[in-house]
């Protein structure tokens, strides 16, 4: 007996660009292909009755993924990463500043030096005065800065940001309690293992925790 009807599945793009390919590790052209059931007549493809779904096929590798490999864009998330955190770098410095009830030129000028340590790139005079303002009236802790970048950062981001914190707090030639009181929470909220933030305060002058 022979068969002269059935079904197969027949993949057709349904769309191309550009994506980061997992597998290549870099950006690469692809095709969106979508797979349907199709009803045939012997073995000829008559007319299309499921989607059984669609995937992703990288034009360089040949690998194929689910569609949702479109979001994933590494470029992107740093970049989004990198402006968190010069926010949240140049709030930090203040609020360390602002510890001990007030600042002057010797710390505002050791703020931009940091900033400039951390983010890579300059603050302008006016950026600083608005961001002075912004934090004197912030009731924000530098926990809730550093909450959501500290997990992007390795250690050594982390001493940075913890170094360049001690020098802010350091800048007008002393520190009182508040500023240590600050410093262990940025500590803290950089989830830094105690054996290593303590070789870094003790560098530093500052004891241990």
């Amino acid at each position: 007996m022979v068969l002269i009807w059935g079904s197969r599945g027949r993949a057709s793009t349904i769309d191309q660009g550009n994506f980061y390919c997992p597998d290549c590790h870099g950006r690469k052209d692809y095709a969106q292909k979508q797979v349907k059931r199709w009803f045939t007549f012997f073995f000829i493809p008559i007319f299309p009755y499921s989607n059984l779904g669609d995937y992703v096929e990288c034009d360089q590798c040949k690998s194929t993924f689910n569609s949702r490999v479109l979001e994933f864009d590494p470029e992107k998330q740093q970049e989004k990463f990198e402006a968190a955190f010069s926010i949240a770098a140049k709030r930090v410095m203040f609020k360390m500043a602002l510890a001990d009830g007030e600042i002057d030129q010797t710390e505002i000028d050791q703020i931009t030096q940091a900033f400039q340590n951390i983010a890579k790139r300059e603050i302008d005079a006016g950026d600083i005065a608005a961001e002075l303002e912004a934090a004197r009236e912030d009731t924000s802790t530098v926990a809730d800065y550093l909450r959501e970048v500290a997990p992007g950062l390795n250690d050594t981001g982390k001493e940075l940001v913890l170094r360049s914190a001690i020098a802010v707090v350091k800048a007008d030639g002393h520190v009182d309690e508040a500023e240590v009181v600050e410093i262990g929470a940025l500590i803290k909220a950089l989830d830094m293992p105690r054996a290593y933030a303590n070789g870094v305060l003790a560098e530093e002058g500052l004891g241990t925790l």
